[in-house]
């Protein structure tokens, strides 16, 4: 089964990706989109937050789950470290050193739900295992590129000047500038759950627990999703958040929603026929399809429902 989704956020004053900091001055994170306008198309630079961002937060949400459910989560996981076997073996507590190939991938897998879900690469061992959950940058909506807007606070960071002389150090106190956002913006992305708990390279394995870690995988996602536990910079630049519409589909095969651009109900409506000419091409059911939308006719009263009902 295969879980697309797609997510449209009102966010306001926001800095969940800054990229730089020049001096005492912090960027946020911008990205170039293209746009159609009334005489053609438009190039125009936006705030973003990058998809490893988003994804650096839904793996943390998975940790949570799966230690409370008792699936296994690697030691460096566990501290938010999420550096994966890409270093080797030799930084890991594991037991998968001398195995190779399939074998090598699903003993990984095994120890650990993190690089079960989200995938891993040990050059070492010529082993690569693909991310079974991806994501978008969120990005602003096309139809509200026009009222995306970056602006920086001032902000001071206070000391009495018996402290400065104390410690003869003039930088404890200091004046500095951070940028904040604020749009509509857009998420995509999915989650291939025939892939939890299974390995990709042959022959094909499964672990005894598949069936609990989807499950998890699938909560965790919500969590994500609809709760907005990801980004930076969340304890003294919370966003206000709205989610103005959350739409996800669940397939038999590779099924991906489009993201939630214009109005909601001619939304819907396109993607109610594209999923109708996907299942007849290919001879499957038709996927199915659940939404809240907070400005359209959505199936269901609330964000989190969504997930209860696929």
């Amino acid at each position: 089964m295969w879980l697309s989704f797609s997510v449209r956020y009102l966010v306001n004053v926001e800095d969940l990706n800054n990229v730089e900091s020049a001096g005492n001055y912090v960027r946020h994170r911008r990205a170039p989109i293209v746009f159609k306008d009334k005489g053609g198309y438009t190039v125009t630079y936006v705030p973003a937050i990058s998809g490893e961002m988003i994804a650096h937060g839904y793996q943390m949400n998975l940790v949570e789950l799966a230690l409370q459910s008792n699936l296994p989560v690697e030691s460096l996981a566990k501290q938010g470290i999420l550096l994966k076997r890409g270093a080797g073996d030799k930084v890991h507590d594991t037991k998968c050193g001398d195995k190779k190939g399939s074998d090598y991938e699903l003993c990984v897998i095994e120890e650990d739900i993190v690089e079960d879900v989200a995938g891993f690469m040990n050059p070492e061992k010529l082993v690569k295992r693909a991310s079974n959950i991806a994501f978008s940058y969120m990005i602003p909506a096309l139809d509200s590129v026009k009222t995306a807007a970056v602006l920086s606070q001032f902000h001071v960071r206070y000391a009495s000047k018996e402290l400065i002389d104390k410690y003869k150090n003039e930088n404890i106190q200091s004046l500095y500038n951070v940028e904040t956002a604020s749009a509509s913006y857009v998420l995509t992305g999915y989650l291939n759950l025939d892939g939890i708990g299974r390995t990709q390279n042959y022959p094909v394995k499964d672990v005894k627990d598949r069936d609990k870690r989807v499950k998890v995988a699938k909560n965790a996602l919500m969590l994500t999703l609809t709760q907005f536990l990801f980004g930076a910079k969340q304890t003294r630049f919370k966003p206000i958040v709205e989610i103005e519409g959350l739409v996800v589909s669940v397939s038999e095969k590779p099924f991906n929603l489009p993201p939630l651009n214009g109005d909601m109900n001619e939304y819907m409506s396109s993607v109610s026929s594209t999923a109708d000419s996907f299942a007849q091409v290919l001879g499957i059911k038709k996927p199915t399809i659940v939404a809240y939308l907070k400005y359209g006719k959505g199936n269901v009263s609330n964000p989190v429902e969504v997930f209860n009902n696929i």
